[in-house]
């Protein structure tokens, strides 16, 4: 949020909040990539903010990857793109304006890494203020009329992720075969979270996660116990890449050395 600077508002200009959205998003690219550092030394952007939006060779070209993680060896092990929607649509006064515009832009980012490197993993994460989530209607019954447009992001996005992973029906939801690069739905991303994150107040800068894989409330905020913290955010995307690494082959101790 600091390196956004201020907010403008939703009469500004769309430059003013086209570069606004630019800040925010290294700004937050920057974040991601220094969590993630210890676990992946060699990521990008680097320390000093160099390589934001460094490129990667692909069948189609060079394409420009916010935060990702490569080996000289094996190629993208892993690649965060970051999408935002920091402004309501000035028509609805909500936030869903875009969100089928960045499903099909996470698709063709997918597909194009995946296609070429298909052992990489592909995360793809949402910011929005926290308000998306409530923006909802109610009916005199009390049912949902309108779901909010976080609501509307998880449905959208729910489709978008799960690469790699068939679910087990008849058992519990986290019972699944793990397919790892053989998976060929390359379209998709291996993982996908919303940040909801507080824009103002005594609380801006405060950011919960949610996978959207996971059920949320059609109107309001989701409880702590649904969501992530930071912390668990980046533990989930760095499992993802340890996940998909794990079939290398484990040895016994040499029993000479019992001698």
């Amino acid at each position: 949020m600091e390196a956004a600077g201020d907010k403008p508002p939703l009469s500004a200009p769309a430059p003013d909040k086209k570069n606004y959205a630019q800040r925010l998003s290294n700004g937050l690219a920057q974040l991601i990539a220094d969590a993630l550092r210890p676990t992946f030394p060699d990521i990008t952007p680097d320390p000093a903010g160099r390589s934001q939006e460094a490129r990667v060779r692909t069948a189609t070209g060079q394409k420009r990857l916010d935060v990702k993680v490569t080996d000289p060896t094996l190629g993208l092990l892993l690649s965060v793109s970051i999408k935002t929607l920091s402004f309501r649509d000035v028509g609805t006064k909500r936030y869903t304006k875009n969100v089928v515009r960045n499903d099909h832009e996470l698709r063709g980012e997918a597909a194009v890494l995946h296609q070429r490197q298909p052992y990489s993993v592909v995360i793809g994460v949402l910011f929005t203020p926290v308000d998306a989530a409530t923006d909802g209607r109610y009916r005199k019954d009390g049912s949902v009329s309108t779901k909010s447009s976080f609501a509307h992001m998880v449905d959208t996005f729910r489709k978008r992720t799960g690469r790699g992973k068939r679910p087990i029906l008849g058992l519990h939801e986290e019972a699944y075969v793990n397919l790892g690069g053989e998976d060929v739905r390359f379209d998709l991303c291996e993982r996908m979270f919303l940040g909801l994150y507080e824009s103002e107040g005594s609380r801006r800068g405060l950011v919960r996660f949610v996978d959207v894989e996971k059920a949320v409330p059609q109107k309001g905020v989701p409880s702590e116990s649904q969501t992530l913290s930071f912390d668990e955010f980046i533990a989930a995307v760095a499992r993802e890449v340890e996940i998909r690494n794990e079939s290398a082959p484990s040895w016994s101790d040499d029993p000479s050395d019992e001698d």
